[in-house]
Formats: C-alpha cells, structure tokens, sequence
C-alpha cells in the first residue's frame, strides 16, 4: 500500500496542489479537463479543499458531514475525568513506585475504551546506579487493508499516536515530590485516551497504534525502548507517521485557540523534513476546516518523538505552548483546575480529523 505521506507529498511536488502559507486564493473551477484518474487540479485555497476535490465516491458535503458527526463524540466530560484520575495519584516520577499504579490503571482503561490488542512493553532501564522495570502501554488496532493481508506483522502503514504518562517536579531527582502533571502530561494521555475511544472502533484503512510512553522526562527512556522494539522486530518499515501529544491542555488567556504543531527540520533524517512539513500543512488546514484553532508551525523540540525521527520516520507534535507558556511547568500547581477543557477538546478533535482526512486520502 503506497505510504499517506507519498501521496501527499507527490501531490505538493508535482503542483497538484498548491500552499500558500500567507495568502490563500480562491480556486480555479474549470473543470472541463478533470482526469478521474489521476491528480490534474491546481489550486491556491488548502490542502483540505484540494483534496476533497480529488474524485470520489462521496460528495465533499457528505464527507464533512460524517467526520463532524464523529468529532462530536468527542467527550469533554470524559477528557476531564481522565485528567483528574492522573492527576490524583501523588506523583507519576518514572522512578517511584506509583508509576506502577498509573500503569496499571491505564491499561485497564485501554481493555475498557480500546477495540484492539492491548498489551504491555515492557523494559528495563539502569540510570544512577540503580535498575528500573518499566512499561509502554499500547492499543494496536489493525486496519482494513492489513486485515486483507496473511500477515499482519509485514503488510501495510501504520500510523503511531503516542503521550507519556509519566510525570516530574522541578528537581527531577525528587520522586517522591507532589507531581500531579495535569498538563504536563495527563493532557496527552486523556487527549490520546478519547481517540483510541473513537478511532478503534471505526473501519479505517490504516493501522493505528496509539502507545503511552514512561521515562520521557529522563530522556525519552520509554520511547526509545519501544521504537528499539519495532525495529529488532521487523516493523519499524511499517510506521507512516508518528503524532505526539505533549502538554495540549493549558491555554493563555489572549492566546486560548492557539496551537503549536512541531515539524521536523534538520535532525537526524534530513529527508524527513518536506514530508513532516508536509503533514504539518495538513494538519493546519485541517484544524481550520474542523475546529476554531489557529496552528502555529515551529521546529521539533524535544519530546517521544525523537526515538522516531531518528529512525527515519515523518513525526510531529503538538503542544499548548509548553514550558515557556505555562507557568505551573514541572511544578505541584499544575493541576486540573488550570486547564482549558474546551481547548483539550478542540485538540482532540483536530487530532481526530487529521486521521480521519488521511484515511480518506488513501482511499484514492
């Protein structure tokens, strides 16, 4: 199956659709040579809008109306109680004994809300002179064109969705410190949570996997163990495209439907630059048509996506602003009462739109 990021990316490349950040133009509509066959538009207005005019059985109205109909399943109810059960335990430090517990409970709630495989990754990481047994928690659903296969594990894309769970205070080596992490990072997981919700039990073409990482504030320690795992395991080849949720709940008062979403430009993998970019054009255009967000495009920082990038994989991330906007970062205000629910839904809908698109998109 051809990868959702070569076809875009063909499409950027060859003029079939083209971006502009700055200005956006209305739309030739002559359609007297349209080939059914193969992309022959040009355009000016947005990725979203030349791409629903790529031939398809459904009409561009009907498409919308079904993925708004979906995004309203997104429950804003269940966004804040997922926060305020991470938030409750006294801390999530990678390296106290309560990391255990979330973990636990997460993967219970995976076998509760998840239609897939639900399964611990575990692994063990030495820091300090000191051992840690540790756990990835994952929901792999497979999708149509994979379950058409004889062999799951060799077939197909695969896109990854992926928060940490795990939580810190501002001195790191404290790991008994009060650490509720509500933004940093309950928002993530509760945000990744409500997709695997929806997304599992729809049938889409793509396999989703959706991976809730420990270890991130040490330096991505659960991250690189499972992209490590894919690759010993012969499906690294299989990932199309890494989504990172870190810290999407906190909104400044001026600046409450703002969003950054993170491109990779000059790491490992040079020529994964123009495909992230690619994606995160996308994702822009999609925030715009389905939520009232303004995405703002930045470069990669530093978060689980990494472990992938360096693998050779398209990756981005989204965030609130971060530590430089939120000022509760890594300390024991960062509680529920400062989040803005209403943001973390438009988020999650976003997220949830983008799959939704690029589903769509491989249907061509």
């Amino acid at each position: 199956m051809i990868s959702i990021i070569t076809i875009l990316f063909i499409a950027f490349s060859s003029n079939s659709i083209i971006i502009n950040s700055t200005n956006t133009s209305q739309a030739d509509n002559n359609n007297n040579n349209n080939n059914n066959n193969n992309f022959t538009m040009s355009c000016n207005i947005s990725i979203i809008a030349c791409l629903n005019d790529i031939p398809h059985p459904e009409k561009k109205e009907d498409h919308k109306i079904q993925t708004d109909l979906i995004l309203e399943q997104v429950s804003s109810t269940r966004l804040k109680e997922y926060i305020d059960t991470l938030s409750s335990f006294h801390t999530r430090h990678t390296k106290s004994h309560h990391i255990e517990k979330a973990a636990n409970w997460l993967k219970s709630e995976f076998e509760n809300i998840c239609k897939g495989i639900v399964f611990f990754h575990n692994y063990t990481q030495s820091d300090q002179n000191q051992t840690f047994h540790l756990k990835n928690i994952i929901c792999s659903k497979q999708g149509l064109a994979s379950s058409s296969q004889s062999n799951y594990n060799n077939n197909n894309n695969t896109i990854v969705i992926g928060a940490h769970y795990d939580s810190r205070s501002k001195n790191i080596n404290n790991t008994d410190a009060r650490a509720p992490g509500a933004d940093d990072n309950a928002s993530g997981v509760s945000a990744l949570l409500e997709l695997s919700r929806i997304l599992s039990h729809l049938n889409l073409k793509y396999n989703l996997q959706f991976v809730l990482f420990s270890g991130e504030e040490q330096g991505q320690w659960g991250s690189k163990n499972y992209s490590r795992y894919l690759n010993n395991s012969n499906l690294n080849s299989t990932i199309d495209l890494y989504i990172n949720l870190d810290m999407v709940g906190y909104s400044s008062p001026n600046e409450s439907n703002k969003v950054i979403l993170e491109y990779d430009v000059g790491n490992k993998y040079l020529q994964n630059d123009e495909y992230s970019k690619t994606i995160a054009l996308f994702i822009k255009q999609t925030a715009s048509s389905y939520t009232n967000l303004e995405a703002i495009l930045s470069k990669l920082g530093n978060s689980d996506f990494i472990p992938f990038e360096a693998l050779g994989h398209a990756v981005i991330g989204i965030h609130d602003g971060g530590s430089e906007n939120n000022p509760h970062y890594h300390k024991s205000s960062d509680t529920p009462d400062t989040l803005n629910i209403k943001y973390l839904t438009s988020i999650t809908k976003m997220v949830l739109a983008t799959i939704l698109e690029l589903d769509k998109l491989s249907h061509y």
